[in-house]
């Protein structure tokens, strides 16, 4: 009995040392302070030119010289932020929207460059829009349950990604063209008739029925999630579990960043896996506006 007890024991030990000792998958150091669940390195995309034509730059220009959304901040803070932001969120170098010689340029030769710049620009105010007109409406829609304050930026819908494609993770078992219901005609409030609302109705066909279904199961499976996340599986067409209130009001943000900012996405149609990325609180975004320009978040925030 002594003897099976001091092996056992061993055995034990040794099992607990292994563990102990071995790497996590994703390192927690390794994570971004600023982003919720993202990892990046700014120095794998930034070239020494970059960074010291970013330096001379800040030295001879300590105000900033052709800024139209970044407001209120000196060159140094806005070198931070496109750093940690557009650097980490895009995984690009600056050449990618600026000229080297002079960062505040706005035309210098390279059409593509000057191209990616504008685009930048209308992102930029895509962010201030959204986390000022759209996340701040989160925290009224239900007194059970409070928004983690999380904001949306590069990164959110980027994710390491120059240029992302929107229903690249299709994994969905949807048809190839399947796309969320966008248009300016669809009505996506819970009040009315829309293509939310189809429980029970005999004046639609099977074919919009099985629609709404897929659209359920777009979002089910881009947050990793089952209906009862967002349904009281008693009666689905019932608003009293909280987070039915965050979907519909996303799916809404949604629809009106395609309605107003289509022209900047390549025409490409948003839908909810580019930020979710199969996960509740979407990777790449910001933890709270304190990590982001006050330009860019609602004000008092």
């Amino acid at each position: 009995i002594t003897g099976a007890l001091a092996l056992g024991s061993w055995w034990v030990l040794g099992f607990v040392s292994g563990i102990a000792g071995r790497e996590p998958a994703t390192p927690a150091d390794s994570l971004s302070p600023i982003y919720v669940d993202y990892q990046t390195d700014v120095d794998e995309y930034v070239s020494a030119e970059s960074y010291l034509a970013m330096g001379n730059y800040q030295r001879e220009h300590p105000e900033p010289q052709n800024v139209k959304v970044l407001v209120g901040l000196t060159t140094q803070e806005i070198n931070g932020y496109m750093m940690n932001h557009f650097v980490a969120g895009l995984g690009v170098n600056c050449t990618y929207c600026h000229s080297l010689e002079n960062f505040s340029l706005e035309v210098w030769g390279d059409p593509v460059a000057e191209a990616n710049r504008a685009n930048a620009r209308r992102h930029l105010e895509l962010v201030q829009d959204l986390n000022r007109n759209w996340l701040t409406q989160l925290d009224g829609l239900t007194d059970q349950k409070q928004p983690s304050g999380a904001q949306i930026t590069c990164a959110t819908c980027h994710n390491g990604a120059p240029k992302f494609n929107p229903w690249e993770l299709n994994a969905n078992n949807l048809q190839v063209d399947f796309r969320l219901p966008l248009g300016a005609d669809e009505d996506l409030t819970a009040e009315n008739q829309g293509i939310l609302n189809v429980n029970g109705r005999t004046d639609i066909s099977l074919d919009a029925v099985q629609y709404q279904q897929n659209v359920m199961y777009h979002m089910n499976v881009s947050m990793n999630v089952g209906c009862t996340h967002c349904h009281n599986s008693r009666y689905f067409p019932s608003r009293e579990v909280p987070a039915i209130h965050y979907a519909q009001n996303m799916l809404q943000m949604t629809q009106y960043i395609w309605l107003n900012y289509a022209d900047s996405m390549a025409n490409q149609e948003p839908s909810c896996i580019m930020c979710h990325q199969q996960n509740v609180l979407p990777p790449g975004a910001a933890i709270s506006p304190a990590v982001m320009p006050p330009a860019l978040v609602a004000e008092g925030s």
